[in-house]
């Protein structure tokens, strides 16, 4: 099945999209259900946290083991999150922004929190320069980037881990977008999709920290928000979200890998899902949790289902 992967592969770079090898099976679900939620991989285990609730941002914090396929309760957020950043870096797990209540309600959040595997403890952390939800957080190198989101004033920021402390990154104009998929590949940082000034876009940027350099690369296939993203043997992952009036669901799950002309179709999901998280262990991509519905439906239609892709199933 690798050697049939590696053909269609090869062949999406001379002929464009392709349909691939791969399906779906199902592992252990969440404790609560939960759309809007922060996913990491640390050690062979997944972290999921937040997520949207009925009246306001949840603050469950789960962990999967694989040989066990079970979900073990660990410390809750400091707060209820919802559509937040997450990310692991030096042996700590690092949420920043998203929802939260505050005095004012349920607004964006500035807020950073930091999770030791050690101690198990949350401990507060320098807050970003400005409130965002709905933003990309991902780890490079020895710093975190944050990118666009709710609230965006068309700049990123980075995150000092060891000084505890944040810079603000300049970014061409329309990159920074609210809902869009971040991921990192070697040396560079790729973002997918979002909306910019209300509308759904096909865009996908790449950015390298070490030159500071960006560029466009070849557009998603349709416009697409709130998807799931990860990376399996340096493929890109888009799974669900939503269309371009932001009210269809998505079922579609999309690849692309450096080199590609163009993205390829992957095997569609169990069900449409946006919102959700993504993983990969053993070589396996899980998404968890997510809603058939997002916005106002999004704790209405929450889902706690844990999906599992495989590129090699038939």
């Amino acid at each position: 099945m690798r050697y049939i992967a590696l053909i269609l592969s090869l062949l999406a770079l001379v002929a464009g999209p392709v349909s691939a090898q791969g399906g779906w099976e199902t592992a252990a679900r969440l404790d609560a259900s939960r759309a809007g939620l922060g996913v990491v991989v640390h050690e062979g285990r997944i972290y999921a946290a937040g997520g949207s609730g009925l009246t306001d941002p949840r603050d469950e914090f789960e962990s999967y083991d694989l040989e066990l396929d079970r979900w073990f309760p660990e410390t809750p957020l400091p707060r209820g999150l919802e559509r937040f950043g997450m990310a692991s870096i030096n042996d700590r797990i690092y949420v920043a922004g998203g929802y939260a209540r505050g005095e004012d309600g349920v607004a964006p959040s500035a807020g950073v929190w930091s999770w030791s595997f050690a101690g198990n403890i949350w401990q507060s952390e320098a807050a970003m320069p400005a409130a965002k939800a709905d933003l990309a957080l991902v780890a490079f190198g020895d710093a975190l980037y944050a990118f666009g989101g709710l609230n965006d004033d068309g700049n990123a920021f980075v995150f000092d881990p060891e000084a505890r402390s944040w810079d603000t990154l300049e970014a061409p104009a329309d990159v920074t977008r609210r809902g869009m998929a971040a991921a990192v590949i070697e040396s560079r940082i790729y973002l997918a999709g979002g909306r910019l000034d209300g509308e759904t876009v096909t865009r996908f940027d790449v950015f390298d920290p070490e030159t500071g350099a960006w560029a466009r690369l070849p557009d998603l296939p349709s416009p697409r928000s709130g998807a799931a993203v990860a990376v399996l043997d340096g493929r890109i992952h888009l799974l669900g979200g939503r269309g371009a009036d932001a009210r269809e669901t998505l079922q579609t799950h999309v690849s692309w890998q450096p080199g590609d002309t163009a993205w390829r179709e992957e095997a569609m999901l169990p069900a449409p899902r946006t919102g959700g998280g993504a993983a990969v262990l053993d070589h396996e991509i899980y998404l968890i949790g997510g809603g058939s519905g997002g916005g106002f439906l999004a704790p209405f239609t929450a889902l706690d289902t844990t999906d599992v892709f495989d590129p090699g199933r038939e």
